[in-house]
């Protein structure tokens, strides 16, 4: 019987080795750091030794007192200590203790610090990319998928680089100073470190593979839980309404079970690989043990060397085992950098740039600062009204679906209102989309005022943020950010108080904003759930005229409020914007009877194109027949 996928398609599986860039991620994240890192190391090596070394004087401290006619092979006293009372040896024990205490914590608070800083990079580096992504990704990615490569996946990550891995670092300095102290008490010693060292490399080696499948399954499997969670939350009233709870958490509890399956099957190979580990170190205890024994007997060691490098090798077995399962949580927060690198490496959509603050270069093409200064004050036109060209347009929203708008050819004249009706996919909402090229075009042209947005590195045109920012946009569904309300009005926190207020004023919500606790600054709540609807559309009126765009858009906006905001909505239309250029969709005819002309699609082509007392009844009539 075969397991049920529940993995999302678009999950991709490295059964391999890490590709390079992941590396190359890791390095830029870390390069602003490297010399201060690097001195941190040399600090965190000092402190190590320093502590570690207490062995190799209570050794020395130990062989002074040894007398050769207790039939004890004696080993004499360094000269460096010749002369050393107890309490010279106590004294060294303490300062030694004491510098490698303070070494060690300034390593660690240093390198953790700066870890967590390089590893914060690669999140923003993520976030500026994603942001710039093709519609089409957001359209084929699950929420869920995109919430756990932020959440989830970033966590591993962060969880390892922040802090934990100067303890792995730690670790790499004990094994390194023992391998040398242990050299200095009794080499013959570092043979038996040698052979368990290289089997536990063996083990690991065995084990590598399967433990980054099964991590790798592990961090897929999140994905469907939390999109089908937060697709649960988004519809939490329709669930409700048609009493669908119990189909939905039924198959919560799947994916779920699921991914509790998958952990299961993480937790029992690491535990296998641990026993391994643990099985390896207690072999290296019998050796020390029987090899001791040996060279006391022969005389090739001291009672005082045999009691250090007892200790050290005793310490050591453990520090390899810990070093090796720190290297498979290191795998983990590895595999959680080659999840965000693959959306850090994903093409941007075409026509858009990284701005020129992105730090990783990852090949897209990113803003010189000075053009980017230069466009953030341009606009498009001076004028307060300006011409859309439709020219030859043809566009579909991929290449395996048919084609939405077939051939269109028409022309906005500046300061006209064009109303767009059509029965229901007849590519009103898809033109729109082509207009403010979210997805690409297959043929034809769109041009604000003649210009065209520079799509392809090749094309000549406008910037196309700027031709975006021309086009204000009020949408039947409102969106709103969390945040305070001034930041969801004035974005790019360039306008005052009172240009807000004075705008509020135009849409009738001025009084009702004075009489919040917090006025402007009152707290949106994600998506504006602590808002009615009319208030959304209203304030989402008030922010399209802030933006001053020479071109509007309405698409349904009076569709789902009250009469009250809808009559608002209107008068924004005729009075508010009477000097703008405006693009005008709406079932409501009455909303559109005063455009200058109306445009008639149906099944994605022009039906008709004329002045609005010819088209709308003949749109009128073929509607009710």
């Amino acid at each position: 019987m075969s397991k049920p996928k529940y993995l999302s398609d678009g999950e991709q599986h490295n059964e391999s080795g890490y590709s390079r860039t992941v590396f190359q991620t890791l390095g830029e994240a870390y390069k602003p750091y490297r010399w201060r890192i690097l001195t941190a190391f040399i600090i965190g090596i000092i402190g190590r030794a320093a502590l570690l070394a207490n062995a190799n004087v209570i050794g020395v401290w130990v062989d002074s007192f040894c007398k050769p006619e207790h039939g004890i092979t004696c080993k004499g006293v360094p000269s460096l200590f010749t002369g050393f009372t107890s309490e010279n040896y106590l004294q060294l024990l303490a300062m030694m203790a004491f510098a490698g205490f303070v070494l060690t914590l300034c390593f660690r608070t240093i390198f953790s610090r700066l870890s967590a800083q390089a590893i914060s990079k690669i999140y923003d580096e993520v976030t500026l990319r994603t942001s710039r992504l093709p519609m089409s990704f957001f359209d084929a990615t699950p929420a869920g998928r995109i919430i756990t490569r932020f959440s989830s996946d970033y966590g591993n990550v962060f969880r390892l680089f922040g802090g934990p891995l100067a303890e792995f670092a730690s670790i790499i300095f004990d094994l390194t100073a023992m391998v040398f102290l242990i050299t200095l008490a009794s080499p013959y010693y570092l043979i038996f470190v040698v052979i368990i060292a290289l089997l536990n490399y063996v083990v690991y080696r065995l084990n590598r593979a399967g433990l980054r499948q099964v991590r790798r399954e592990l961090s897929a499997s999140r994905s469907p839980s939390i999109a089908h969670f937060a697709e649960t939350t988004q519809g939490a009233s329709t669930i409700r309404s048609f009493r669908r709870e119990e189909s939905f958490s039924d198959r919560f509890y799947r994916l779920d079970k699921y991914f509790l399956q998958q952990k299961l099957r993480t937790t029992r190979r690491v535990i296998g690989f641990s026993f391994q580990m643990n099985s390896l170190s207690a072999l290296l205890l019998l050796m020390t043990g029987l090899a001791a024994y040996f060279l006391v007997q022969q005389g090739l060691a001291s009672v005082g060397s045999v009691g250090v490098a007892f200790s050290f090798i005793a310490l050591s077995g453990n520090t390899v085992q810990m070093f090796f399962d720190w290297l498979t949580q290191f795998e983990e927060a590895m595999i959680g950098v080659e999840r965000l690198d693959q959306y850090l490496r994903k093409d941007l959509e075409p026509g858009n740039l990284l701005p020129s603050t992105a730090k990783f270069q990852t090949g897209h093409p990113k803003y010189d600062e000075t053009l980017e200064k230069y466009l953030q004050n341009r606009k498009l036109t001076n004028e307060r009204n300006a011409s859309v060209q439709v020219e030859g347009l043809w566009f579909r929203y991929r290449e395996d679906l048919p084609w939405v708008l077939k051939n269109l050819n028409f022309e906005v004249k500046a300061g006209e209102r064009l109303g767009i009706v059509g029965r229901t996919g007849s590519g009103k909402s898809s033109l729109i989309q082509a207009l403010f090229h979210l997805y690409p075009l297959q043929s034809g042209r769109i041009a604000i005022n003649g210009h065209s947005p520079k799509i392809q590195s090749t094309d000549t045109g406008m910037d196309l943020n700027l031709f975006r920012r021309s086009v204000a946009f009020i949408s039947q569904d409102p969106v709103l950010f969390q945040g305070t309300l001034r930041s969801n009005l004035d974005i790019d926190n360039t306008l005052t108080d009172d240009r807000l207020f004075e705008v509020l004023d135009q849409v009738g919500l001025k009084e009702w904003v004075q009489q919040q606790s917090q006025g402007i600054h009152m707290k949106i709540e994600e998506r504006g759930k602590n808002l009615s609807l009319g208030e959304r559309q209203l304030l989402c009126m008030a922010r399209c005229l802030l933006q001053q765009a020479p071109i509007v858009i309405m698409d349904e906006a009076t569709s789902s409020v009250d009469p009250q905001s809808e009559e608002i909505l209107v008068k924004a239309t005729e009075e508010f914007f009477a000097d703008r250029t405006q693009i005008i969709i709406a079932h409501r005819l009455s909303t559109l009877e005063k455009c200058d002309r109306i445009l008639w699609l149906h099944n994605g082509e022009i039906q008709s194109l004329g002045p609005t007392h010819e088209v709308l009844p003949r749109f009128e009539s073929a509607n009710l027949t």
